[in-house]
């Protein structure tokens, strides 16, 4: 796992509390220095699995600290480096004190993947230019019936920000996020389609491709794909790396179902057009579900009891709600076909 680097500023001297955690191996090593007369500056060497453990406690201790500041850094290398041999015999040694933790993976903290989600659902000029963009070259590949043209517009689409974001906020219960999210996923998601739907009504060509009409119909498969790419967004971003090809999954169950959804109604094609805005909305249902789901699994939840107790609110609410509208979805499914 990656090492991070917390630096803390504080109005007094916060040793005491630092020698219990490398007692306890959760950090590598401090250093402390008093900068001023009312004024601490330490920097923490600390395992990125560690570092949500070390804000909380040092959060906690710090609390009425007007001064209190900490600063997190991503680290290249330090040395010297932790020998492997150190590290099993400390996980033997505390094997049996230690009691499972709740995430089943390792990953960065709570307040790390707050500021790299964030940065993800900004509506600046760059993210508008990409979905229109995106939505451009998907609309043209749809049309050409190119699988090529298609994949090169999920490369450049960016669907996996909100969409992830709004799980996040969920699993923290905090709807300041919640909001920004969903009004970033809906401007995103109204420009993708609002391309579509112009192109349809201004050119009159060939929607029915293969590329276009195998959008109009989904399945079991289109689930089970949605619901990994959820579950592959969640963890790549929570673990800290790199997010390029899991953006690119995400986008496959988002933007042609919804180009293809524009060009469908603007050709006054309505049984397509349901059809394909049908397999959008199940996709965009099964990515947050997922996402949901493996958040919680990973342990991500606020820091104090009563934030925590209302955000497993937030979270089963959402959960019944996404359940119940994915069934709605499935039945829709269901009759179309019988029907």
């Amino acid at each position: 796992m990656a090492e991070r680097l917390i630096e803390v500023f504080s109005g007094s001297d916060p040793e005491k509390d630092l020698k219990e955690m490398l007692e306890e191996k959760s950090i590598i090593g401090y250093w402390t220095v008093k900068t001023s007369e009312e004024l601490w500056q330490t920097k923490i060497l600390a395992l990125a699995e560690n570092s949500e453990k070390i804000l909380d406690s040092l959060e906690q201790r710090f609390t009425q600290d007007e001064s209190f500041r900490a600063i997190l850094f991503q680290v290249e290398a330090s040395l010297p480096r932790a020998q492997e041999e150190e590290k099993e015999e400390e996980k033997q040694a505390t094997e049996e004190e230690k009691k499972p933790e709740k995430e089943i993976f390792k990953r960065i903290s709570r307040e790390e993947l707050y500021h790299d989600i964030s940065e993800m659902i900004s509506n600046d000029a760059v993210d508008i230019a990409m979905i229109v963009l995106s939505a451009i070259v998907a609309t043209i590949g749809l049309v050409r019936n190119s699988p090529a043209i298609i994949i090169g517009a999920m490369v450049i689409a960016p669907m996996l920000g909100p969409n992830v974001a709004q799980s996040f906020a969920t699993t923290l219960g905090d709807f300041g996020l919640l909001a920004k999210s969903v009004r970033t996923n809906l401007i995103r998601i109204g420009l993708g389609f609002a391309f579509a739907l112009v192109f349809g009504l201004l050119f009159r060509l060939d929607y029915t491709t293969n590329e276009i009409t195998s959008r109009t119909v989904a399945n079991l498969g289109d689930i089970v794909l949605a619901f990994a790419s959820g579950t592959a967004a969640a963890l790549s971003i929570s673990s800290g790396v790199s997010t390029s090809l899991i953006g690119v999954m995400v986008a496959v169950s988002l933007m042609p179902p919804l180009a293809a959804a524009g060009l469908l109604l603007g050709s006054g094609n309505i049984d397509g057009f349901s059809g394909a805005i049908l397999l959008f909305f199940v996709n965009i249902v099964c990515i947050n579900l997922a996402s949901i789901i493996t958040f919680r699994l990973q342990g991500i939840e606020p820091r104090s009891w009563w934030e925590a107790n209302k955000a497993g609110k937030a979270v089963r609410v959402t959960i019944i709600g996404w359940v119940v509208v994915l069934g709605l979805l499935a039945l829709s499914l269901f009759l179309s076909e019988v029907l």
